[in-house]
């Protein structure tokens, strides 16, 4: 009996990904915006189960990122393997084109700035087969004032250069506009180009072939949502296999829980690659929501990966489970901070078994959107629930420790220091472009019912379909008491809407507090409230 998966083979907010495979492993990246370490690594021996296993980009070389920079930062990614070396392009739309390289995977990356230039994107590389190297990318009309135009640049034969101005290849300008994320490949004569077009919640998908570099290209739609429920189906990889069953891997945009991952099968007719399944007849792939495994996992399988991250001494992460009970001594591959990670925001060696987050002033709106200690990762499932116990200590009035749900309306719930007494509290909070406006909802219980005897408590949030949030909190462990009404999680800055903890003054004093959180735990089924 063959075995068959499901999509989304992802659930978590791996944006815009990439992936190639080398010998029998996979490899996927994906945009990671302003949120470190950046452009996180992960792995599979199957290109259905999939774990984080590192970080290519532990920062950005530039003090802006040293705060939050919602919006900008690591977009669009490519990952390549030619001659023995993996290599990953990325731009950040302000600060230009960069590269990262290795021969090791799960070790540490070489970074490089190739050109410093604004508005460029989603770069890709390819070589051919003289060995000569390019790269195609597009633009962001945000910056360059221009979009759906995809542009190639010949590169010196290592790749770590740009020799020329580029050319034109591709304006979709007029029937297929927002063209970006380009993929190049060479395979049987031909270079292909595939990108996504039409825009990211309800476009579809691009493949432009050309015997040579700069074209003329001709152009195809080889998936779009027809008659499927999955919007905008474009923006990925495809993965050629050895035994001629190709795949693509691609995102679909589904508002607060982000850009989700989908595996479609692909099937070559005359040097085309059509991906998903033509279920209505008009000769375009849909994507299908399940379908025969590209390779059964199994136990062996499974005991070589976990023996490849013995060797590399990797606590890899393998997905959906994501809890922590903080018992390593480094923090785990689910966490990313807010901006470029700073090690004085927090220990685990203080107090073992604990994370220890430092109350740190709050800066610019004095809110936790603008607080670069704000530590989260991605949403693994559609309904669960969080619990974190933490306990504050040494704090200065203002002094707040909790859990949170980010996005352009966030929310969140926390313990706090309020005219020597710790006090539960729930915010909520709207940024806007330029703005932002964050306030304190005012519970219709009397105030004396939300303070806390001691200075330890459990932070509930459970999240129920279409991104609703229930917050709630327990002194004991065993009764939890439900504060407020439910509110929405909302996308962010390209991102799906992240749950985090965290620990700040919000009102701009120098603090010696700190809060300790004992675990975070995740469970993928509502645990109090339905």
């Amino acid at each position: 009996m063959i075995s068959t998966y499901e999509n989304p083979i992802l659930k978590g907010d791996f944006s815009d990904p990439d992936a190639i495979r080398v010998g029998d492993d996979f490899y996927m990246i994906s945009s990671s915006f302003t949120y470190f370490p950046g452009l996180p690594l992960l792995h599979s021996k199957d290109l259905v189960h999939w774990n984080i296993v590192n970080y290519i980009a532990k920062e950005l070389p530039f003090e802006a990122y040293n705060h939050t920079m919602h919006k900008k930062g690591i977009w669009a990614p490519s990952i390549r393997y030619y001659n023995g070396e993996y290599y990953v392009y990325v731009c950040t739309p302000d600060e230009g084109l960069f590269l990262y390289k290795t021969k090791d995977p799960f070790g540490e990356w070489s970074s490089y700035h190739v050109l410093r230039i604004t508005g460029w994107i989603d770069p890709c590389p390819v070589w051919n087969e003289e060995g000569n190297a390019y790269l195609v990318h597009a633009f962001a009309g945000s910056r360059a004032g221009i979009n759906s135009m995809l542009f190639i640049h010949r590169m010196n034969n290592e790749g770590t250069k740009i020799i020329d101005n580029g050319r034109l290849v591709f304006d979709g300008r007029d029937n297929h506009h927002t063209t970006e994320g380009p993929k190049a490949y060479r395979k049987n004569g031909y270079y292909y180009i595939m990108a996504p077009a039409g825009g990211v919640p309800s476009g579809w998908q691009l493949v432009m072939r050309s015997k040579h570099i700069y074209g003329p290209y001709e152009v195809k739609i080889t998936l779009h949502q027809g008659d499927s429920v999955i919007n905008g189906p474009h923006q990925g990889a495809y993965i050629e296999m050895e035994d001629g069953n190709d795949w693509f891997v691609h995102f679909q945009d589904r508002g607060a829980y982000g850009r989700i991952t989908h595996l479609q099968p692909v099937r070559w007719e005359e040097d085309w690659p059509l991906m998903g399944v033509d279920t209505n007849g008009d000769g375009i792939g849909e994507p299908v929501l399940s379908y025969s495994v590209p390779i059964e996992q199994t136990e062996e399988l499974r005991n070589q990966c976990k023996q490849i991250y013995k060797e590399y001494s990797i606590k890899a992460i393998a997905l959906p489970e994501i809890s922590d009970d903080f018992t390593c001594e480094k923090l785990g591959l689910q966490w990313q901070w807010q901006a470029n990670p700073n090690s004085n925001w927090y220990s685990l060696s203080q107090n073992p078994g604990y994370l220890r987050l430092f109350a740190y002033k709050s800066e610019r709106t004095h809110s936790l959107f603008h607080a670069p200690w704000f530590l989260s990762h991605l949403m693994q499932q559609e309904t669960f629930c969080i619990t974190t116990k933490v306990t504050l200590n040494h704090c200065e009035n203002g002094d707040r420790a909790g859990i949170a749900m980010m996005g352009y309306q966030y929310s969140y719930l926390a313990i706090e220091q309020d005219q020597g007494q710790n006090v539960v509290k729930r915010y909520r909070g709207i940024a806007k472009e330029y703005s932002i406006y964050e306030q304190e909802l005012v519970e219709e219980v009397c105030d004396e019912s939300l303070v806390v005897e001691g200075n330890e408590i459990i932070l509930c949030m459970e999240v129920m379909k279409e991104g609703i949030i229930q917050y709630s909190y327990s002194e004991d462990g065993e009764v939890y008491q439900t504060i407020g009404n439910t509110v929405s999680a909302t996308p962010g800055g390209w991102t799906g809407a992240r749950p985090g903890i965290f620990c700040g003054n919000f009102r701009g004093q120098v603090s010696a507090g700190y809060a300790d959180f004992e675990y975070y735990h995740v469970n993928n089924e509502i645990k109090y409230h339905k």
